[in-house]
């Protein structure tokens, strides 16, 4: 490119007008593919400045499939995806530059736990956007429940400490039920980049605080543009009692597995075919009846973005006759006045054989795309909390190809997120 001053040779297209092509590319993922074409496009990609003003003029990206991450009480960690997998440089990238042991966070005087395996006794509870959110038993007497929260990012090494809930909001709270184990009383967690957000100078972000109380839930939001936590509306009847029927799953499998798509957050209960509904948006909660389809527990079920705008569902069912194992893909479809619906859409052929000892589990969901790990030893539901190999595949709902990502060590107990960004080259810090 011609430097400042000089006119450009005769051919050449002026630089102002290389950068005004490129912050057209509509992803970051795009602009992955630039920067590889030479050195000129990638000192250019690479600034944080225009870095910033693509994602101002741009929707949300979440970025590519990275690997996974994955937290329990004996400790967790990155999984990077390896080769043949497409985005296997990037995250070897990411897993070198990032710290994700969160040496970084605040180290208080007396920390009241330290059994995650995590710096400081903070545990992850959620990641989302390329932040994580962590929290530790509170040193202000609220234990378990009103637990010190912070979101940071680990590629940057950024944190911000979220101001406690007030005492006018805690006091909704009655009688909350467990999470983790007992370890936790409360569920907070990330919600996504919204338009606003993405067009914000510096970065901000939504955390939702959520317990599961008798008769309902309480939630509450933070937003750390005004750095206030208000109250969530959400329905007087709560859909789940302390004990469920001994032919379903127990009431831990629906409370912990939590979904995301196109703006709503999903719970499910398949014993009552009842769905709690998080709508990001109007920031309210609710409760909708969609029959399932016989046969699905809850660790059978995963909540998708499917196309179009549609909430798609990938299912499993408990025992395959003759051993053929398939994962099933359905959509959610509302036919007039009559209730929504489950419709099958796709039916996935799996390639591992599968009856009552099938090898593979669901164990995450984002982005569109289904994360299944297999383990070729014990079968995935009866194997111990202990860790083992095991191997890493998703399935989107694009192509429904089995791909593989990696092969690593994981516990049937761990906490899973599929790890979603870009190399750290084309990463702005999001605290």
């Amino acid at each position: 490119m011609a430097g400042a001053g000089e006119e450009p040779p005769r051919g050449e297209i002026p630089e102002g007008v290389v950068e005004e092509i490129v912050v057209r590319l509509p992803s970051r993922s795009s602009l992955a593919r630039a920067a590889a074409a030479c050195s000129d496009f990638r000192v250019l990609i690479s600034s944080p400045r225009f870095l910033r003003r693509h994602r101002a003029r741009h929707r949300p990206d979440q970025g590519v499939l990275l690997g996974v991450f994955s937290c329990s009480a004996a400790g967790g960690g990155f999984h990077p995806a390896e080769p043949p997998y497409p985005a296997a440089a990037a995250a070897c990238a990411v897993a070198e530059a990032a710290d994700f042991s969160f040496a970084f966070l605040p180290d208080p005087e007396a920390s009241q736990e330290d059994g995650a395996g995590r710096a400081h006794g903070w545990i992850i509870r959620d990641h989302r956007d390329g932040r994580f959110l962590l929290d530790r038993v509170s040193s202000g007497g609220a234990g378990n429940l009103f637990t010190d929260l912070v979101v940071c990012d680990p590629l940057s090494r950024r944190y911000v400490l979220l101001p406690t809930i007030p005492e006018e909001l805690r006091a909704a709270v009655n009688r909350p039920l467990g999470v983790l184990g007992g370890r936790r009383w409360c569920e907070p967690f990330l919600s996504p980049v919204s338009a606003a957000d993405n067009e914000a100078a510096e970065p901000s972000f939504t955390v939702i605080w959520m317990a599961r109380c008798p008769r309902k839930v309480v939630a509450f939001a933070f937003s750390s543009r005004d750095g206030q936590w208000r109250e969530v509306p959400s329905p007087e009847c709560f859909v789940w009692s302390r004990h469920r029927s001994p032919f379903g799953c127990p009431v831990h499998a629906v409370w912990n597995r939590r979904f995301y798509a196109h703006g709503c957050f999903y719970w499910l209960d398949c014993l009552t075919h009842r769905w709690l509904v998080l709508d990001t948006r109007a920031m309210e909660l609710t409760l909708a009846e969609i029959p399932s389809p016989a046969g699905f527990w809850e660790e059978h079920v995963a909540v998708v973005e499917g196309a179009d705008g549609k909430v798609g569902v990938f299912a499993h069912d408990f025992y395959h006759p003759g051993g053929n194992a398939s994962i099933y893909y359905y959509t959610i479809v509302h036919d007039g006045d009559g209730p929504p619906r489950w419709q099958l859409e796709k039916t996935v052929p799996l390639p591992w054989p599968a009856s009552h000892s099938r090898p593979y589990r669901i164990r995450a969901a984002a982005n569109g795309c289904l994360i299944l790990q297999v383990a070729h030893g014990s079968p995935a539901f009866m194997s111990s909390h202990h860790s083992m190999d095991v191997e890493l595949f998703k399935i989107d709902v694009k192509s429904f190809k089995l791909e593989r990502i990696c092969r690593t060590r994981c516990g049937v107990g761990d906490q899973c997120w599929p790890y979603l960004g870009f190399p750290p080259s084309l990463s702005l810090p999001t605290v």
